[in-house]
């Protein structure tokens, strides 16, 4: 009896983090992360890398409901332009005064769909959170990849030293 009650027993400071490893926050591995980047498009890979969605603004898209919720909000759905498979749900809600009608966003959340060729934006789960760190590192690592590190520094240094007399 730890704390006093029967059946618990004190847990170990280890034992404390892996509960809260589990529970939490889990980061992908660099080898889920590099599979998923082997996959995915560019176009994917961008919003990905970039953090979020690219979703053309009221002026540049217009103003255009596709339907209402079951409480009487205005929906209205927009296709991100680079990946093309988030769609962006938007809930407005309508209210006269006097002779003015006044429009106001209430809530708005993510949807995605499967692209041509059964793509996906997220990738398969249980294989924890990608962010957009790891994605860029992925990207760059396969980009740079077979190249030696010493010839790379040298290549840099040289350039660089050019740059600098031109």
């Amino acid at each position: 009896m730890a704390d006093g009650k029967p059946g618990t027993a004190a847990r170990s400071i280890q034992g404390e983090q892996q509960d809260a490893e589990q529970q939490g926050y889990v980061k992908a591995s660099d080898e889920d992360v590099d599979l998923y980047v082997d996959r995915v498009s560019d176009d994917v890979i961008a919003c990905r890398e970039r953090g979020r969605h690219l979703f053309p603004t009221i002026r540049q898209a217009g103003i255009h409901f596709t339907g209402v919720d079951d409480e009487g909000l205005f929906l209205r759905r927009l296709l991100c332009t680079c990946c093309r498979l988030a769609v962006r749900v938007e809930k407005w809600e309508a209210v006269r005064r006097g002779n003015k009608t006044r429009f106001a966003r209430v809530t708005s959340g993510l949807e995605y769909q499967e692209g041509p060729g059964g793509e996906r934006y997220l990738a398969p789960s249980g294989r924890g959170h990608m962010t957009p760190r790891q994605i860029g590192d992925s990207v760059a690592s396969k980009a740079l990849a077979g190249q030696s590190i010493t010839a790379l520094r040298k290549a840099v240094k040289a350039e660089a030293k050019q740059a600098k007399n031109a």
